[in-house]
């Protein structure tokens, strides 16, 4: 409001400016408008998309002229926070279920796919794993590190996947259980778990971790980010991330695009 009253008083002191003094004070102008349409954007996401999503957000930024604020929690809390009015104006998750979730409570009314991943077991070490049997076997009396398996996706993915191969009832007391994957992977990377289950993309950004067991896509729920607009500000968002630009800066991070495993 204030920028706008601002604008106004220049324009009443154009009468009776001419030639180059105009122009300058229409220069101004003109850059005062574009302060005022400059909008802030405020998406909230899922912890796994953290690093792309800084990269995508800037990028947007320049070639929009927004500001965009990111929020990042678990894709559980991410989805009940926009449910309950939270000021976003995008949101963006981990997968499909709870984006449904938000469309049946009402909060968005449209939800768009936009990138997959691979879910894996990570370590310190390169550990040899060529299945189930070698992950009990190395675990030992060690931890093994996951999101919250009833409620981030992350974590059911790994749930499923342990059942899938019939382990889970093994290892399910040497589970430890975290807010959201990133916080899950980082006790793997402090030494208080030997093994964690997150995503491929997560290595790219915890380079001290590796890649030692990947899990097929048919033994876990299949991963899909789903994101969708909350306000109508956040409709140039949404189309940005799935451009060409966005979607490679995902392949950078370590997503992949929803067509490789449709």
């Amino acid at each position: 409001m204030k920028m706008l009253n601002h604008i106004s008083n220049l324009l009443q002191r154009f009468e009776g400016i001419k030639g180059r003094h105009l122009a300058t004070c229409v220069a101004i102008w003109v850059s005062a408008v574009q302060i005022v349409q400059a909008e802030t954007l405020t998406v909230f996401a899922a912890s796994s998309l953290r690093d792309a999503l800084g990269e995508i957000a800037t990028d947007f930024e320049t070639q929009s002229g927004d500001d965009v604020v990111l929020v990042f929690a678990a894709s559980s809390a991410v989805a009940r926070q926009v449910a309950q009015g939270a000021p976003a104006d995008a949101v963006l998750l981990a997968d499909k279920d709870w984006a449904d979730w938000l469309l049946a409570e009402g909060a968005v009314t449209e939800v768009s796919p936009f990138a997959t991943n691979r879910l894996v077991v990570v370590g310190r070490e390169d550990t040899s794993i060529a299945g189930m049997a070698d992950l009990v076997a190395n675990l030992g009396d060690s931890r093994i590190a996951m999101a919250q398996v009833e409620a981030v996706p992350a974590g059911r993915y790994g749930k499923a996947a342990l059942i899938t191969h019939g382990v889970w009832r093994t290892v399910e007391p040497q589970v430890v259980q975290a807010a959201n994957v990133r916080a899950a992977l980082r006790f793997v990377e402090r030494g208080d778990a030997r093994f964690g289950i997150g995503y491929a993309s997560d290595l790219v950004a915890l380079p001290t971790l590796s890649e030692l067991y990947s899990f097929a896509p048919d033994t876990h729920p299949k991963i899909v980010y789903s994101g969708a607009q909350v306000t109508p500000a956040g409709a140039s968002f949404m189309a940005y991330i799935q451009s060409v630009e966005a979607q490679n800066s995902l392949a950078l991070w370590g997503f992949e695009a929803l067509e490789i495993q449709q």
